[in-house]
């Protein structure tokens, strides 16, 4: 069983407890209560950064940046033998961070899985521009971003982008990628 902890939440009980014990010990209960609420949100807000930003960490070491077009021909050759999979990203674009998000916890559920072998990669398409325009120029699929490309055998299988972009969707292209 795979439990999920909500630290915000966690912490900030824990800080109501510590607050409404300070708040007993020197008559002022509700100053007690509201000190508590504040240290519990400012503690679990902390904890949840840190812990999301170490499991981002863990997630980058199965994701490799494509940023010169070696880097997109040995993807490419790799693809002879497993499935690749690319995100086009823009660093600065609000739906590419949703879609990153998509991308990486389908990397994260998949990545794990036995038997399941696949390349992750990403382009960022505005410091890597001239790799994404020859990414589009290479497969013929028109460049968009956020996109993902899923190539067997040297060619692009399929391809999807903006809000289209999910964990399932990816799944599904996992489990059958001609369908």
């Amino acid at each position: 069983m795979n439990l999920k902890v909500n630290h915000q939440l966690l912490w900030s009980l824990v800080g109501i407890a510590i607050g409404t014990s300070i708040g007993i010990a020197t008559n002022q209960t509700a100053l007690g209560v509201a000190f508590g609420i504040t240290l519990g949100i400012l503690i679990g807000s902390v904890v949840s950064k840190r812990i999301r930003s170490d499991s981002d960490e863990t997630l980058r070491e199965h994701v490799s940046e494509l940023i010169k077009p070696r880097d997109w021909q040995e993807a490419l050759q790799n693809s002879e033998d497993h499935p690749v999979l690319i995100l086009k990203h823009s660093t600065t674009c609000p739906t590419s961070a949703r879609a990153y998000r998509e991308f990486m916890a389908f990397v994260g559920s998949n990545a794990s899985e036995s038997g399941q072998r696949m390349d992750y990669h990403i382009v960022k398409v505005i410091e890597s521009r001239a790799l994404s325009r020859h990414i589009a120029e290479e497969t013929e699929i028109i460049h968009q971003s956020p996109q993902v490309l899923l190539i067997e055998q040297g060619r692009v299988i399929q391809h999807t982008s903006h809000g289209k972009i999910t964990k399932k969707r990816l799944s599904q292209w996992a489990q059958y990628p001609f369908n």
